[in-house]
């Protein structure tokens, strides 16, 4: 009869230090088949180390893996009864995943001798830092506000450019505030009620001769009339934040990353390119065009 009791966790710790002379022990003790302590250790080793870690401070999370891998070990056990196993597709997939499974841990091992883990990537981190220093970069921000004039029927350019002029000298001279003056004049529909706010926003995430005109003044500046495909703007700027770059060691663990990954990534492209141009390979051509002309693969059994 099965029994799944309450497991003890006193042994798992945040790193994996088992006794091997308990695998054999049984978890679960089921009707078709068992599941024992070793089987649920293969399991959890096949997770990625930093998610390893995880996963050993949280018996619930162990809990569900035990659970879920006895279940998958009674179907597989089923399948074998029924000689599952023994289907053409279904041994080609377990020879394909074997096969590539092998061969990454050989180009992670070969990875792991020529890098090792103790290569200081500093000075190579720091220059490619200098070279992409621009990525590194934090914008500008403006918290801003807008009158918009666009042009009624028959007004020219230079009329509406006048008119808001006027609304600039009203503002100016304190008749009037910008909130009030955008709330009158404005014909951004969007803002106009909210006093003509933009709220705050990043460097260029407006049309360019708005930006333009930001980049130019200072809080409290009220700008000169700012042409734009929109029509004429009058710009209140009230808070402005220069950009910056990051600084180096801000960023260095990600730079370091990078340059790790680009050595293992150009040994991987030299692994395969010396094993696919191996002289010592030697392919068969008449048997290869004579499968492509007729491809047969068994896959009933």
């Amino acid at each position: 009869m099965r029994t799944i009791g309450k497991i003890l966790f006193a042994f798992i710790l945040p790193t994996l230090v088992w006794a091997a002379d308990d695998d054999g022990k049984i978890l679960i003790d089921g009707p078709e088949t068992d599941l024992t302590l070793g089987e649920l250790r293969q399991v959890l080793l096949t997770i990625p180390e930093e998610t390893r870690k995880l996963v050993l401070t949280q018996p619930k999370k162990i809990r569900d893996i035990m659970d879920s891998t006895y279940m998958v070990k009674v179907a597989a056990k089923r399948a074998k009864e029924k000689g599952l196993d023994k289907d053409p597709v279904i041994q080609a997939k377990l020879w394909h995943y074997e096969q590539n499974l092998l061969a990454n841990a050989e180009v992670r091992d070969v990875q792991q001798k020529l890098i090792g883990d103790d290569v200081d990537y500093e000075a190579a981190a720091r220059e490619l830092y200098l070279m992409e220093k621009d990525k590194f970069k934090t914008p500008a921000t403006y918290e801003a506000s807008h009158i918009l004039l666009t042009a009624d029927k028959g007004e020219d350019e230079k009329t509406l450019k006048s008119r808001m002029g006027q609304i600039r000298d009203e503002i100016l001279s304190g008749k009037m505030d910008f909130a009030a003056a955008a709330k009158q004049y404005s014909m951004d529909e969007g803002t106009a009620s909210k006093g003509g706010s933009l709220g705050t926003f990043n460097e260029g995430r407006m049309v360019q001769p708005f930006d333009d005109a930001l980049k130019k003044m200072q809080p409290g500046d009220i700008s000169e009339p700012v042409k734009t495909r929109f029509g004429w703007h009058l710009i209140a700027l009230h808070k402005k934040t220069a950009s910056s770059v990051k600084p180096f060691d801000e960023v260095k663990k990600e730079l370091i990353a990078r340059v790790r990954q680009k050595a293992e990534n150009e040994i991987n492209t030299d692994y395969w390119l010396k094993v696919k141009t191996d002289p010592r390979a030697k392919v068969d051509e008449s048997l290869f065009e004579s499968f492509v002309a007729k491809p047969a693969l068994q896959d009933k059994p």
